[in-house]
This record gives structure tokens, C-alpha cells and sequence, in this order.
């Protein structure tokens, strides 16, 4: 099986909506309890998670954690997946801050 890169689309349209896809994928029941939001950055072939959580817990860097798992497993090990996470006291989302969102707690 094949799967998209950014230079070789195969079946995916767009290769940014293909990985928030992935990103949606990978965090089925894995979204940490304290999150606020969940979104992936790409740049290319490198996508970086990104969270916003009020707190971390050891269950919460677990949850993290297998999300980069599972979407390492989803796209590949041609592309390289990292993440990054901020403390915060609400979700801080803006459409031009380069994110594609996937998850936002109510607020």
C-alpha cells in the first residue's frame, strides 16, 4: 500500500487536509481529559501536534503521547511527527495561527 506524501498525493487532494484528517484519526479516544484544544501543523513532511490543556497529568502525557504513535502509524516513516503542548486557562485558536484545529473543548 501506498501512502500520500506531500509530492505524491496518490489518493488525498489536498496533503493538509489528509493529515488533519490523520490528526482526527489518531486522537479518537485519546483526547487528554484536561485538554482545551488539539491541532496539527504542517509543513510538509512535518506535522507537529499541537495541544492546549489546563494541566498536564501523567495519564494526560500518555494520551499525548499514543496520539504521536498512532499518527506516525497512520501516515507513514517518511514523515517525521512531533508535538508540542502549552499550559493555558482557555483555548487559544485563531484561524490564521497556522493550525489546523481538530478538537475545542466548550467553552
Amino acid at each position: 500500500m501506498t501512502l500520500p506524501t506531500p509530492e505524491d498525493l496518490a489518493r488525498a487532494p489536498i496533503w493538509d487536509n489528509y493529515a488533519t484528517a490523520q490528526t482526527s484519526q489518531a486522537s479518537l479516544g485519546l483526547i487528554p481529559e484536561h485538554a482545551y484544544a488539539v491541532g496539527v501543523e504542517v509543513k510538509g513532511r512535518h506535522l507537529r501536534l499541537r495541544f492546549q490543556l489546563s494541566h498536564v497529568t501523567k495519564a494526560g502525557e500518555r494520551d499525548m503521547n499514543d496520539i504521536v504513535s498512532e499518527l506516525e502509524a497512520l501516515v507513514g516513516q517518511d514523515i517525521f511527527v512531533d508535538s508540542t503542548f502549552e499550559i493555558t486557562n482557555y483555548p487559544k485558536v485563531d484561524p490564521h495561527d497556522g493550525v489546523r484545529w481538530v478538537y475545542l473543548a466548550r467553552w
